[in-house]
């Protein structure tokens, strides 16, 4: 039984380049457990041996179709070779491209990579934080509040699996990373602002920036998938967002055209080299070409998004510098000048780039791994001596 879900669940991931989460459904629907208890215990069972995937690949030394591998994997008889790659269990070329940015620096980063730290957010949108927080330590949830945001906690320990409990069943809290809060803290929304949201769903981040604001904005969430901005419509409304404060377009953000805006989020669609403790089924399907089409995608994002605002905040969860950096150099040719965001969470960006930005890591964090920076219209302007000087609208 064991042995059929693991290699149905790894074929899901490898002839359909899904997350194990969708995988996982698909393989056990409502058969695999009699128990909701039973059904946590074979997803976590999953979830671990996915996340072995590599470590099984170097033990067996060659390929191996999914039923052999599940089958050596619940055998607990394996060898791994003492590479750095094999023991972490990461494909080879991520992480000699980490460690050949951060040095010995990146072994941690992965290393923190194998355990999830969950992050649960209060939804201030439909209660106080501190009621919120009472509803989760009722429930016996085990809570330590973010020291750089109020309404950010992070579970210590949990009686149930974090979808389960209560408060999040009726979207009092939220399972929201605090990589990802900061990216909308960087964005700093006012009441009176209209922003656009390039890649908006769910509306995870969306719903914050309503929620900062008490609804008192207007935002226009764009997303290129219709299936997934219905998800999101039916997600704001559970979640308490006030009616006509959110418009929705379903778009590509490369090439919508809009009309001026105070600001802009870009949390653009990328490798998800950030998200391997949250998605193991990453650690089967990335591949160096992921981060290439990405890259290209998100110099197209940036540059159209930025046609319609003056500032934007941009962010990928990703750990790759094609993803952060060099989007950064590519939008100074657009004419948009790169800050450091004012953000408590913040390691600076990796040392052979002269860029202005934030890092976020999960083994210095406890999160994701994120980039985040700011993007600004600059004008060429000239100076009191007669030289040319950049200044911000």
């Amino acid at each position: 039984m064991e042995e059929k879900l693991l290699a149905g669940v790894l074929n899901e991931i490898l002839r359909h380049k899904v997350s194990l989460d969708v995988a996982f459904k698909r393989v056990c629907g409502g058969k695999c457990a009699r128990s909701s208890e039973e059904r946590e215990r074979l997803y976590e069972l999953s979830r671990a041996f996915v996340g072995d995937y590599v470590k099984l690949l170097c033990s067996l030394g060659k390929p191996a179709r999914p039923k052999v591998l599940a089958r050596k994997w619940l055998s607990g008889s394996l060898a791994v070779p003492r590479e750095p790659h094999c023991e972490l269990s990461v494909p080879k070329w991520l992480y000699e491209k980490l460690h050949n940015l951060m040095g010995e620096e990146a072994l941690q980063a992965l290393a923190a990579m194998s355990r999830r730290v969950w992050w649960i957010r209060a939804n201030t949108l439909k209660g106080s934080i501190e009621a919120v927080r009472r509803r989760l330590e009722g429930e016996g949830v085990e809570l330590e509040e973010s020291k750089q945001f109020p309404y950010m906690f992070k579970i210590l320990k949990t009686p149930k699996p974090v979808r389960a409990l209560g408060a999040v069943k009726e979207f009092l809290a939220i399972p929201h990373d605090v990589a990802s809060a900061a990216v909308v803290e960087a964005l700093k929304p006012s009441p009176g602002e209209k922003i656009i949201d390039a890649c908006a769903a769910p509306g995870i981040k969306t719903s914050l920036i309503v929620a900062l604001t008490e609804g008192r904005l207007r935002v226009t969430a764009i997303d290129i998938s219709a299936r997934r901005m219905n998800v999101m419509k039916h997600l704001m409304r559970r979640l308490g967002v006030p009616d006509g404060v959110i418009e929705y377009i379903v778009a590509d953000a490369r090439r919508v055209r809009l009309e001026k805006h105070d600001k802009a989020l870009v949390d653009a669609p990328c490798s998800n080299t950030g998200a391997l403790s949250k998605d193991p089924g990453l650690r089967v399907t990335l591949r160096p070409g992921k981060v290439e089409y990405y890259s290209a995608v998100q110099k197209e994002i940036v540059e159209n998004i930025s046609k319609y605002t003056d500032k934007i905040v941009y962010a990928t969860c990703s750990l790759m510098p094609e993803e952060g950096e060099e989007v950064v150099l590519f939008a100074r040719g657009l004419g948009l000048k790169d800050r450091r965001p004012e953000i408590a969470l913040c390691a600076g960006s990796y040392d052979r780039y002269d860029v202005r930005a934030c890092r976020l890591f999960p083994h210095v964090h406890e999160s994701e791994g994120f980039f985040i920076t700011v993007l600004d219209k600059a004008l060429a302007v000239v100076g009191h001596q007669g030289r040319l000087e950049e200044d911000h609208y």
